[in-house]
């Protein structure tokens, strides 16, 4: 979590001449980068970038329906969007250490049901497209989130 302390030294206060902009501006970005760092906020980033993805194409599936038009391919659109969307999502959940107590305890403390669709979702994503070794290790989260 990030220190509230910090946070705030980082905009000086009123009084103070001798505040660096730039300086607390690299300390603030090393600050958010640490806090990216953190396995809960890893797969915090997985689920939400999932699960926004997910949602987008319902409402617009809904939208084109209404509209009719037939000037955007849905399925076109969604194939893209989804090699962005689960790509990026790889990136966020990649380098989680299921040997690393912490990030085990951060797979097992992560919110049950938004994770297990998220995984499933990734997992049917990556089989369609045959990345296995991928599969294979959300598959291992998977297992490690069911077990406890």
């Amino acid at each position: 979590m990030i220190d509230k302390n910090k946070l705030f030294s980082l905009f000086g206060s009123s009084d103070d001449d001798n505040f660096d902009e730039k300086k607390s501006i690299k300390e603030f970005e090393k600050l958010v980068e640490e806090e990216l760092e953190q396995p809960m906020n890893k797969l915090g980033m997985f689920v939400k970038l999932i699960i926004n993805h997910l949602v987008f194409h319902q409402k617009l599936k809904k939208f084109l329906d209404k509209e009719s038009s037939g000037a955007i391919d849905l399925e076109t659109t969604k194939e893209a969007a989804s090699f962005a969307v689960f790509n990026r999502a790889w990136h966020y959940v990649k380098d989680l250490d299921l040997k690393n107590k912490n990030h085990c305890k951060a797979v097992m403390d992560y919110k049950s049901g938004p994770l297990k669709q998220t995984l499933g979702e990734a997992i049917s994503y990556f089989e369609e497209v045959e990345e296995y070794e991928k599969c294979a290790f959300l598959h291992t989260i998977q297992k490690l989130k069911k077990k406890y």
